[in-house]
């Protein structure tokens, strides 16, 4: 190649890459929105008696209802100069920085300190995008794609299905690094210096602090099986060197990313994940084998942000079927060059390898045998869902479609009958279809099918042009892109932030009755983690994981992935959650028991506690408990945690039988709780927040341990009179992440200098 043409090509595909992510976001900018799916909220009391109707991919519910929550608290404890590595907000409070889904560590989240919520959305989704695809044009080049073709693997996988539908999702932050990773271990393996690693570690440790461990688990094994591919073709003797860089390099991005993985495994060991992962036999996950029609026609069903699932039925989808999982589309100008990069490149290496990528992708996700099997085998793939790894099959066919783009000569004519084979049975199914079941459908949603059927024509008589016509495919990169932009487009929602979780009469009333105690909704009022915005402490919640005990405290088991999502009754023990109010619609008002008077019927029935609830409490006397039997007593109906505290462990602290005291919180944010005990003789302080690894007291300044009591929450021995007692949080995990991050950094640093 004439290097004096290489900083223009590179500066084409750049433009041609950039341009077509800027395209996808651009509606939203001259609206002034961000990529906000509302929609999704007001279906939710109480914003469904606030917000206007609007449509919207409810499939997005997760971003309003998980982690749109998360980032605002994130964001608001950042500009008070805080770290949040603890949430008090739900649940009684669980770890924040060791959920990996918040992706505290990821760059694009920290932006939030410095961009409204509606910018940042817009901003983090481009970089995002950009950074997809052109790391997917920087690896096509490496493998020889010309310009054209470069431009063409970018842009078609920044506006894959996988990329487009998950967007707003943490799975993106992992996703939108998988082509930096293949071309990182490609040059690393092709330039065999310490320095070539480097870059590696980096990459790998950046999706390790993506958010979203499943997908990085996934991205992570492509690229080790790429790195091994590449390294067995080299010759013998360097083969064993190149191994053991590979296998440092891989060690440099765990220690990099320590202080969140070391957060995250401290909050597993802690919680009921196993036990739901196990129940949700995610390893057996499979999309209905119709999913391959989607493919070639991506909203053949419609999808929640377009339009009506016509199709639902035709595909044996049923009405609960997720857009999003069978969201793999790449284009068919995509398809039909990958075809004709295996028909005229099928003995090169690194066609075969991205071809088999592809195809092992699109297996897994249909559960074709054995796959299902291995998994379940095989620790952590069997907690990962596989129908996500169309991500393999977006990536390695939009990189196939690349090298194909180039190759001047007309396809061989099977390839030509074959695509056209295929065309004709889309269009055969869809025919199908409409006399089976159009007669069902609204005039609208015939229109919309008929619509799509239309689009899918023009498409295919597009890719066959390509592949008959070899000059035709200058024009591939911008047809390709507008064919894409035409699906992509609104699958992502937009809104003003001014409808992001505005108050209501409903929740002001619940705030102005919470106190020092906790909120608490019944059914689908003031879903879970929806008041933190609010600052609503709620005793339910929704996170990655859950604490274990808390679960087992409130449903006297563990393992729903979904606990506390919603529900139908008060907790056995009102008291013991510390609630002050409750959170009703006129379908749940009545589970309220009726001495809880009500006390607003505004868009929500909010009742009052017969007593406020209490998170801090003197109690006079404590008593060991076995961890059994301390959970069959806090269950008991009626149990008043301020007669008696129960502890897991032996304890030997003096203690006064009938003294008096009281307890009041005079100080706390996210981190740290400051009380004040007053009392006629010794006790315990009990605080009716979660017991958590990494909690530490002070009494008066003296340091004292922190009893787990009542099987899930902190208690501390207090001396008679006055004392102030302090809880802060001190994450021992990260600290000791941090010391190992530093240590990869100066070796990854040193391997830098060095080369």
């Amino acid at each position: 190649m004439d290097e004096n043409r290489r900083p223009r090509d590179l500066a084409f595909v750049a433009v041609a890459v950039v341009g077509a992510s800027a395209a996808l976001l651009l509606p939203a900018v001259l609206r002034g929105e961000g990529l906000l799916p509302v929609g999704s909220l007001w279906r939710v009391p109480p914003w469904n008696a606030v917000l206007p109707p609007t449509p919207g991919n409810g499939l997005l519910s997760d971003q309003l209802l998980q982690f749109w929550p998360w980032r605002l608290f994130l964001r608001s404890e950042l500009f008070a100069g805080r770290f949040p590595f603890w949430n008090p907000l739900i649940a009684c409070g669980v770890p924040f920085a060791a959920n990996p889904q918040a992706a505290v560590f990821f760059p694009t989240t920290l932006l939030l300190l410095i961009l409204p919520p509606a910018a940042w959305s817009v901003v983090a989704a481009f970089l995002k995008l950009a950074c997809a695809g052109l790391f997917t044009a920087l690896h096509a080049r490496r493998l020889g794609a010309g310009r054209r073709g470069a431009a063409l693997a970018g842009i078609t996988f920044s506006l894959s299905g996988f990329m487009v539908a998950w967007l707003g999702h943490p799975h993106t932050n992992v996703a939108c690094l998988l082509p930096a990773l293949f071309w990182a271990v490609g040059r690393a393996v092709e330039r065999s210096g310490g320095r070539a690693w480097v870059p590696v570690s980096v990459v790998a440790a950046l999706m390790l602090f993506g958010g979203h461990p499943p997908t990085a688990l996934h991205a992570l094994a492509a690229a080790g099986a790429y790195a091994a591919f590449l390294v067995l073709r080299r010759p013998a003797a360097q083969r064993r060197p190149l191994a053991a860089a590979a296998g440092l390099s891989a060690l440099a991005a765990s220690a990099l990313a320590a202080p969140a993985l070391l957060l995250y495994f401290e909050y597993l060991s802690w919680s009921s994940t196993g036990a739901a992962s196990a129940a949700l036999a995610r390893w057996s996950t499979r999309l209905p084998a119709w999913t391959l029609v989607h493919l070639l026609m991506p909203l053949a069903s419609g999808s929640p942000a377009h339009g009506a699932e016509v199709l639902q039925a035709a595909f044996g989808l049923g009405p609960a079927s997720n857009f999003l999982e069978r969201a793999g589309w790449v284009g068919l100008p995509a398809l039909a060059l990958a075809g004709l990069a295996l028909a005229r490149r099928g003995r090169e290496p690194e066609v075969r390898f991205h071809a088999a990528l592809a195809l092992f992708g699109l297996a897994a996700a249909l559960g074709v045998p054995p796959l299902p099997w291995l998994w379940r085998l095989m620790p952590g793939f069997s907690s990962a869902n596989p129908t996500r790894l169309l991500l393999l099959f977006c990536f390695g066919a939009c990189v196939l479609a690349g090298l194909g783009a180039d190759d001047a000569r007309p396809a061989p004519r099977g390839l030509l009958r074959g695509g056209a084979a295929a065309a004709g049975a889309v269009l055969l199914v869809a025919a199908v279809a409409v006399l089976r079941f159009g007669a069902q459908w609204r005039p609208a949603e015939l229109g919309f099918f008929f619509g799509q059927a239309a689009a899918f024509v023009v498409e295919a008589a597009f890719a066959l042009c390509l592949l008959a016509r070899p000059e035709a495919r200058r024009w591939a990169p911008p047809i390709a892109a507008l064919f894409l932009l035409r699906v992509g487009l609104g699958v992502n929602p937009t809104a003003s932030a001014r409808l992001l979780y505005p108050p209501t009469p409903g929740a002001e009333a619940l705030a102005a009755l919470q106190g020092e105690g906790r909120v608490f909704g019944l059914g689908p009022a003031l879903a879970p983690d929806s008041g933190m915005p609010l600052g609503l402490r709620d005793a339910r919640g929704r996170d990655f994981a859950g604490l274990r005990r808390y679960e087992e405290l409130v449903s006297g088991k563990a393992g729903d992935f979904d606990f506390y999502q919603s529900a139908s009754a008060l907790p056995p023990s009102p008291s013991l959650l510390a609630l002050s109010a409750v959170a009703a619609t006129a379908a749940t008002a009545g589970a309220v028991p009726a001495d809880w008077p009500p006390a607003s019927d505004a868009d929500l029935l909010i009742f009052r506690s017969p007593r406020p609830g209490r998170r801090a409490l003197f109690v006079a006397q404590a008593i060991s408990s076995p961890s059994a039997r301390a959970l069959s007593l806090v269950r008991a109906p009626g149990f008043d945690p301020a007669q008696v505290v129960l502890l897991d462990d032996w304890f030997s602290a003096p203690q006064t039988a009938g003294a008096r005291g009281d307890a009041r919180i005079v100080y706390e944010e996210s981190g740290e709780v400051v009380v004040s005990v007053r009392s006629d003789g010794a006790g315990w302080l009990l605080l009716l927040d979660s017991w958590y690894p990494g909690w530490r007291a002070q009494v008066n300044g003296v340091a004292t341990a922190v009893r787990r009591a009542d099987y899930a929450f902190r208690a501390v021995a207090v001396p008679a009179g006055e004392s102030t007692v302090r809880f802060h949080y001190v994450p021992f995990a990260f600290w000791i992440g941090l010391v190992f991050s530093g240590l990869a950094a100066a070796g990854l640093a040193l391997a830098w200098r060095r080369g």
